[in-house]
């Protein structure tokens, strides 16, 4: 008997410990719902899209790197890996709207830890957003990026260089 409540003792406070550090923000439908109604987003929020999309990328990885390898497009490895990605793609019901609130997000929003790991899961094909560290959202001065100059007209040009930072002054 004394060996029944003890286990049922356990129990109870690992119930009690899970409930108590269990997040709402942390469930991804949670946060789905909150982009869907047009709610505010929390740091925590963007936490948890941030691991949704990492957890997606880091599986994803070694089948973008089969597909990239060179391999055969009808070699047995390669449509293997294209079929578990369109798997994986179509069980991540989440992924195309986080995506799009973490790269609407400012720096800001996002908070200064989540800006530093989508940097460092920037390296994952699979997480196609942009490396936030050096873009406007650190620099709320930034009004874009020079990409093309014109080729024979310069009126209106505000600077020259291909890549380079256009700060407002």
């Amino acid at each position: 008997m004394k060996k029944i409540m003890t286990m049922m003792m356990m129990a109870v406070v690992c119930l009690i410990m899970a409930s108590c550090s269990g997040n709402s923000n942390s469930d991804p439908k949670a946060v789905a719902d909150k982009i869907a109604a047009g709610e505010t987003l929390t740091e925590a929020d963007y936490t948890t899209m941030i691991d949704y999309c990492a957890n997606y990328a880091e599986k994803a990885q070694p089948y973008f790197n089969t597909i990239n390898s060179g391999a055969a497009t009808d070699s047995k490895e390669y449509t293997d890996a294209v079929n578990e990605l369109a798997t994986m793609s179509s069980e991540a019901v989440y992924l195309d709207a986080f995506r799009k609130a973490i790269t609407d997000a400012d720096a800001a929003q996002l908070g200064e830890k989540n800006v530093r790991k989508v940097d460092e899961l920037a390296k994952y094909e699979a997480f196609p957003i942009a490396d936030v560290s050096d873009s406007a959202m650190m620099n709320p001065d930034v009004v874009g990026d020079i990409v093309d100059m014109p080729s024979n007209d310069s009126n209106g040009v505000i600077a020259s260089g291909d890549g380079e930072v256009v700060v407002a002054k």
